[in-house]
C-alpha cells in the first residue's frame, strides 16, 4: 500500500467526522434519558439526617421505666 492511498480527501474526512459526532450525540442522548428515568439519589448528609430522625422517633416510642425508689434528688 502506498502512502498516497491512505490519505483521505477532505470530503471523506468530514463525512467520517460528522458520522462519528452523530453517533456520539445519539449515545449521549440515550444516557441522558437513562439518567432522567433513574430516581435522584439523596446526598449522604440527607440520608444520615433522615436515619437519625427515624431512629429518634423509634426510641421515643419506648416509655422509660418508672423508678420504684426515689433517687438522691427528690423534688419536694
Amino acid at each position: 500500500m502506498r502512502p498516497e492511498d491512505t490519505i483521505m480527501d477532505t470530503h471523506q474526512l468530514e463525512c467520517l467526522a460528522r458520522e462519528r459526532l452523530d453517533e456520539a450525540r445519539a449515545e449521549a442522548a440515550t444516557w441522558a434519558l437513562v439518567r432522567s428515568l433513574r430516581p435522584m439519589r439523596q446526598p449522604v448528609r440527607v440520608w444520615v439526617g433522615l436515619s437519625l430522625i427515624r431512629m429518634g422517633r423509634w426510641l421515643a416510642q419506648r416509655t422509660p421505666k418508672r423508678a420504684t425508689e426515689p433517687g438522691r434528688v427528690v423534688a419536694a
